[in-house]
């Protein structure tokens, strides 16, 4: 794929600025670090940075649940589409506002329980605390007569989003994610 314009011009300031450290500066352990990061293991690199530094801000969570739902969210999110993250944000904080109430997991009989895998979101830990604690508290107060967790929100929560086709979807990441 051919580069654009200005990436092209990046790319010579990005090598004009590593002759200079190597000439002028007398830096060529600084402009070995430039050079390196217009290499194909630099850009393997600096996508190891962007992703380190996006888990250490909101942490994937892997929500285990039914593989034919999991598909099914995601197929479902795709076609309307919806954010997962937004959504799950808005799923917990509908829990914590007291709107949304999830349903208890059922068990299947034992040797029937279906395949289980794993929806990867990032959800915001701070969130994922507080409705833990607030499942605790529910139980603790016989609001509920269990204790459910953040994954057992998200679960319901899109239970409920598939049935309905993921209607009015949160299609933007840094939109506030909003109760219906």
């Amino acid at each position: 794929m051919a580069l654009s314009r200005d990436d092209q011009q990046r790319v010579a300031l990005l090598q004009e600025a590593a002759a200079h450290l190597r000439e002028q500066a007398g830096m060529p352990e600084h402009a070995e670090v430039i050079d390196f990061v217009l290499t194909p293991e630099g850009s393997k690199f600096v996508s190891r940075v962007h992703w380190q530094k996006r888990g250490e801000g909101i942490p994937n969570f892997a929500i285990q649940m039914p593989k034919t739902l999991r598909d099914a969210v995601k197929a479902k999110a795709s076609v309307a589409g919806a954010v997962l993250e937004a959504e799950a944000e808005r799923a917990l904080k509908s829990f914590l506002a007291g709107e949304f109430t999830p349903a208890r997991p059922e068990r299947a009989p034992r040797g029937q329980a279906p395949d289980k895998v794993n929806l990867n979101i990032r959800v915001d830990r701070e969130l994922r605390r507080r409705a833990d604690e607030l499942g605790k508290q529910l139980l603790e107060e016989d609001e509920l007569d269990w204790a459910p967790l953040a994954s057992n929100v998200l679960v319901s929560y899109f239970v409920d989003r598939v049935e309905e086709d993921f209607r009015n979807p949160v299609k933007k990441k840094d939109e506030p994610a909003e109760a219906e």
